[in-house]
């Protein structure tokens, strides 16, 4: 890293100190931040997420015994429907501890699942695949009225009617909510088996400590108490005006990157680590991406060289058991090719530390948005999009014109950074699909030095959507559906689970390039992964590019470390 970044990085951490950012976000002051926008919650609303670390011992107990409960009466599997923060703590947690931290072996686990999709392909398979009788469904919603999770409960709900046990599957269904919710007055009148109040001074993408993250994890047997002591002893640390705070840390490097030109935040992880990316993302591009600025959060990304980095790039590292050989070899590389890398380290190699991750992310991507006079706390481009998806339903024939992938793969030939391709699919996801997608945006990042972001719809939407809407109008939009979705009706509706997805793309397609960003929508006729690597062999045959870095012999690959 080049001294001045050094400088930069380290005066701002100077600054938060000098200016006792610490001490005023937790004596609760405004005034850290601009205002909201007119819709957005004010933040003496917003700051309860502070809480969470000390209330989540509690938590722990309330949810004491649920697991050995859920055993007892049968159930196998805990399936979340939600949408952004209600669903990616379940994601994270069962990508990296599994089902449970160890369970017994005299005793099954019970599996979670995490459904934020209405692909009526993802939605079919997964109701096929379970013994619905002995699933327990966690209904979702801060608002209440989050349309995708609404729509898997009446999903579900119908598929169980003609079951023996139909009288009795409200006891099959769970409501996380605020209270005051439409949720939570049908939970009240008896729709479901329990309902679990959420705070509502959290806003989504702070509430992975709240029951929205913790009560499926605790309905798997997942250790909460532990949980519990990772974040305490990180809320801790980051309750102090010094700079060996881990959140302002983390919070000056990102803005003074970012102010600096560096606004992609490139984070490497082992594979295992994967999925806290998705979590990153959310809470990153939500938070930030409005006004014209933001974080722009590059994860899962393929193998690349260091020739394939632009100079829009900053780097967070994430060091996890197993892999250190791996990641030191790339905090070296980057370093030496003067990317400013900034590196985390847990306490201990438990897999419960990403409980305190969760809580140093959020304090600094809230440092970091006062540093770039940014309000952290709303997302007022989401809205938007579900409008003109409404408009899409009730005409299905509307659409904006859809170009072939070799086209538009000649139009992002011929650009470059600090422009990015952020990759969107409403189809249903696979780890063949994924693959492929990689494949790709690791061919758009050797031939052009621009970073690729990936999401599948509608999880985006709730994600990185509001980025893509509020932020950086550079973005280059290859958006991908299918031509023919399957008719999978929605119980109660006229319309079906694919003319909701359709008609989700589509809004959003809309919005995005009403306000600025380039979309290519591309419509899928046949085999996709096929169709994706003719795409690959034809954009590395055809197009070169001069690499930012002097070309060096064995000039290193950085690869996310794997666990192999």
């Amino acid at each position: 890293m080049k001294d001045d970044q050094n400088v930069s990085a380290e005066q701002t951490l100077q600054r938060l100190v000098d200016e006792s950012f610490a001490s005023r976000l937790w004596n609760r002051d405004a005034t850290l931040w601009p205002e909201p926008s007119p819709d957005g919650d004010p933040a003496s609303k917003t700051l309860g997420w502070l809480d969470l670390p000390m209330r989540l011992s509690m938590l722990a107990e309330q949810f004491a015994d649920l697991n050995s409960q859920l055993l007892r009466d049968g159930l196998t599997d805990v399936v979340v429907l939600g949408m952004g923060g209600s669903s990616m703590t379940p994601l994270t947690l069962s990508s990296i501890l599994g089902t449970s931290d160890s369970p017994p072996t005299d005793r099954p686990a019970i599996r979670l699942h995490a459904l934020d999709t209405v692909n009526p392909t993802t939605v079919s398979q997964i109701t096929t695949e379970l013994d619905l009788s002995k699933t327990l469904f966690f209904v979702s919603s801060k608002s209440g009225t989050t349309v995708e999770p609404l729509t898997l409960e009446a999903h579900f709900r119908a598929a169980m009617a003609d079951t023996v046990e139909s009288s009795m599957n409200r006891k099959n269904f769970v409501a996380l909510t605020d209270p005051g919710t439409s949720l939570a007055e049908r939970a009240r009148a008896g729709e479901f088996g329990t309902w679990i109040s959420t705070p509502d001074d959290v806003g989504g993408r702070f509430s992975a400590l709240s029951a929205f993250g913790m009560m499926p994890a605790a309905a798997t047997g997942m250790n909460l108490r532990a949980f519990a002591e990772s974040a305490a002893r990180m809320s801790q640390q980051c309750q102090v005006d010094s700079k060996e705070n881990p959140g302002l840390t983390l919070g000056a490097f990102l803005a003074s990157n970012a102010l600096a030109g560096r606004n992609k935040v490139t984070l490497i992880t082992s594979d295992e680590y994967s999925r806290f990316g998705m979590w990153v993302d959310q809470l990153l591009a939500e938070s930030t991406g409005k006004n014209g600025k933001g974080l722009i959060p590059i994860t899962g990304e393929p193998d690349l060289t260091l020739d394939d980095f632009a100079p829009d790039r900053q780097f967070v590292v994430y060091k996890s058991e197993g892999d250190e050989k791996r990641i030191d070899h790339a905090i070296s590389a980057l370093r030496e090719s003067d990317h400013p890398v900034f590196v985390i380290e847990p306490p201990t190699p438990e897999k419960h530390e990403i409980a305190g991750e969760f809580f140093r992310w959020q304090f600094a991507t809230v440092a970091a948005s006062s540093l770039m006079d940014i309000y952290p706390f709303d997302q007022p481009d989401v809205e938007s999009a579900k409008v003109k998806s409404l408009e899409f339903l009730s005409n299905p024939k509307t659409w904006i014109k859809d170009i072939p992938l070799s086209i538009a793969l000649e139009q992002i030939a011929g650009e470059s950074a600090p422009r990015y391709v952020a990759v969107t699919a409403f189809l249903p996801e696979s780890d063949e699909l994924t693959a492929a997608f990689s494949m790709l945006r690791k061919a758009i990042s050797e031939k052009t030095g621009m970073a690729t972001t990936f999401g599948y719809g509608p999880r985006y939407l709730h994600s990185t959507g509001q980025l893509y809407k509020g932020g950086p109008q550079n973005a280059i939009v290859l958006g991908f559906v299918s031509a023919k979705y399957d008719h999978l009706a929605v119980p109660g509706e006229s319309y079906t689970f694919g003319q909701l997805t359709e008609a989700q793309a589509g809004g959003d397609f809309a919005v995005m390039a009403e306000g600025g960003q380039t979309v290519l929508p591309i419509k899928i006729e046949g085999d996709l992964v096929e169709e994706l690597k003719t795409a690959v062999r034809a954009l590395n045959k055809n197009y070169t590019r001069q690499p930012y870095l002097n070309e060096q012999n064995g000039n290193p690959t950085i690869r996310r470390p794997s666990n192999d």
